[in-house]
């Protein structure tokens, strides 16, 4: 899976002009989490129009947009999963970017985990492996 990582500095409102962005793109949102941390923001997104939402918000001067590959696993929805998750990319060495939930639904959650090395990643999760 693809996804979109946008980050701002300064900007009060990224969801809002993100979403618009899109919109006035045509472009459809399958996912998103955003955060704002003071003057800081940033928001990881997924679309059904991959290249076409990179191109949109690269237009914009003042938006940092980074696309990366995420894999997507599911794991038990239980105490412990995630830490037994990443510990499996400590002990390979292999560093996690970043790491969100995407679903949550009868006791699995399946999340999706950006790292430095996504092949030597995806062997690493191969047993849970969605996409």
């Amino acid at each position: 899976m693809k996804q979109i990582t946008i980050l701002s500095h300064g900007r009060e409102d990224l969801i809002g002009d993100i979403t618009q962005i899109l919109c006035d793109a045509r472009i459809n949102i399958e996912s998103v989490t955003a955060r704002n941390f003071g003057a800081q923001s940033i928001a990881t997104i997924t679309t059904d129009s991959h290249d076409n939402a990179m191109k949109a918000l690269q237009n914009v001067h003042d938006l940092q947009v980074v696309s990366e590959d995420a894999l997507i696993v599911r794991v038990k929805d239980e105490m412990g999963a995630l830490a037994k998750l990443a510990r499996r990319f400590t002990n390979a060495h292999i560093h996690i970017r970043s790491l969100r939930f995407v679903e949550r639904h009868q006791g699995y959650a399946l999340v999706a985990i950006s790292t430095e090395h996504s092949d030597k990643a995806r062997d690493i999760v191969a047993d849970f492996l969605v996409s």
